[in-house]
């Protein structure tokens, strides 16, 4: 249905914006591309690597990766939301990294296949039998057979967080139905405390929450609707498109909300300015060391009919996850490619190690968890259904769309009806 030719995402607003840092990039990449050469000459090649996770665990695998392979490192945090605009000026420039690390979904995967910049691993993965390493499927495998990308993630879910604190100063416990939620939303309200924080500048979180709302309606309501066996206007679609239009008159996000950055919209929950955070699994660790003991978790509630237990959101879908690529252009292809296999196997170990269900064969033994993160692994083993992220099903161009007729709904400028009547006519143009 979504085979809509994709070409590189970069609108031409944004592009403009992002000129003078890509340009900064580009002088940064000179600089970098100097000081491998420098190694080079010296006798040991450098691998030069960006990536997007804030979690320190990521720089610490890469660096043991690199001192196992032998490179130089060049390591490069880019913060996320930056990290989207830079990768797709570095792509349409072709001036990548040894290597970079890419989000899940279609939408971000299509662009950097389609630019051809990105290198086959399976010469490495064959040659030094790494490849055997990772479990069934978790290897893509592209229609011209090959692999281009190694994971960087595991499948990680949208997570109902909350601030013990602000809950037990209420008075009040974690919400288990919609009712429950929506009491919760009044009195937190009532008391001055923001209800729930959400970064909606970026419309990444409005947009999953509503994924959720839909499938608590109904588990099956996207699956059928893509497949036209139902339609977007349907109750479980107009039902939940209600919910968001209802939290949004009780007040149940900050003041401002779509304008509010991811960042800055976090720093109200760990701040204990705002009761709820719905976000990613891949925050519990950061989230968990910034709050302590302070952090809470639940199954998101029952809000339809289907149990807590049902579904839940992924951030990705096994044909376009979390990867590591290898810039075709390396002058150090081959040690490139073998860092980033071998950094995607001890990342693979770090979430064992964790006690996170794992991508890969791995020795490493499971640590003592956290009482949240445990309560979390114990949920989503019991959860039938992972509901990939309508965004990453999408291609781009209809993804962003999608995004932004959600963000109208967030904002007041479409009714539920007219939303999920829109959201007919945009998906159903899309086959």
């Amino acid at each position: 249905m979504f085979g809509k030719k994709l070409g590189v995402v970069a609108a031409s607003i944004a592009l403009s914006s992002v000129v003078l840092s890509a340009c900064g990039g580009a002088n940064g990449n000179e600089g970098a591309t100097q000081n491998q050469d420098a190694k080079a000459a010296e006798g040991k090649e450098s691998v030069s690597l960006w990536m997007f996770d804030a979690d320190p665990m990521y720089q610490a695998a890469a660096e043991a990766t690199a001192a196992e392979v032998g490179v130089d490192l060049n390591y490069e945090y880019i913060q996320d939301e930056t990290y989207k605009t830079k990768i797709s000026v570095a792509l349409a420039a072709n001036e990548l990294p040894d290597v970079f690390q890419q989000h899940a979904g279609k939408s971000y995967r299509t662009p950097v296949l389609q630019s051809k910049t990105v290198a086959p691993l399976n010469d490495t993965l064959d040659s030094t039998g790494l490849g055997a390493k990772f479990l069934d499927n978790q290897l893509v495998k592209e229609e011209d057979g090959n692999i281009y990308s190694v994971p960087s993630n595991i499948s990680t879910t949208l997570v109902f967080y909350y601030n013990k604190k602000l809950m037990s100063d209420l008075g009040a416990t974690p919400p288990a139905t919609w009712d429950d939620l929506q009491a919760l939303v009044s009195k937190a309200d009532d008391k001055g405390i923001i209800p729930i924080a959400l970064g909606g500048k970026e419309r990444w979180q409005g947009d999953l929450l509503y994924n959720l709302l839909v499938a608590r309606q109904d588990v099956n309501a996207f699956d059928n609707a893509i497949k036209g066996d139902a339609k977007f206007t349907d109750a479980p679609f107009v039902d939940a498109a209600k919910q968001v239009a209802t939290l949004v008159s009780s007040n149940a996000f900050q003041k401002g909300f779509l304008g509010s950055a991811y960042l800055d919209a976090q720093e109200l929950f760990k701040n204990d300015k705002a009761l709820i955070w719905i976000d990613g699994s891949f925050n519990f660790g950061a989230l968990s060391k910034a709050m302590g003991d302070n952090l809470g978790y639940i199954a998101f509630p029952k809000t339809g009919a289907e149990d807590v237990y049902s579904a839940t959101i992924g951030f990705q879908n096994s044909a376009a996850p979390y990867s590591l690529f290898v810039n075709n252009s390396s002058k150090h292809l081959d040690k490139a490619k073998e860092f980033a296999i071998k950094l995607s196997l001890k990342l693979n170990d770090e979430f064992v190690r964790k006690g996170l269900p794992g991508y890969a064969a791995s020795e490493v033994k499971s640590e003592s968890q956290n009482e949240q993160l445990s309560a979390y692994a114990t949920d989503i083993s019991k959860t039938a259904k992972t509901q990939a992220m309508w965004f990453g099903l999408l291609s781009a161009d209809t993804g962003q769309e999608y995004r932004d007729m959600t963000q109208q709904l967030y904002g007041g400028n479409l009714t539920p009806e007219e939303y999920t009547a829109q959201l007919e006519t945009l998906l159903r143009s899309a086959e």
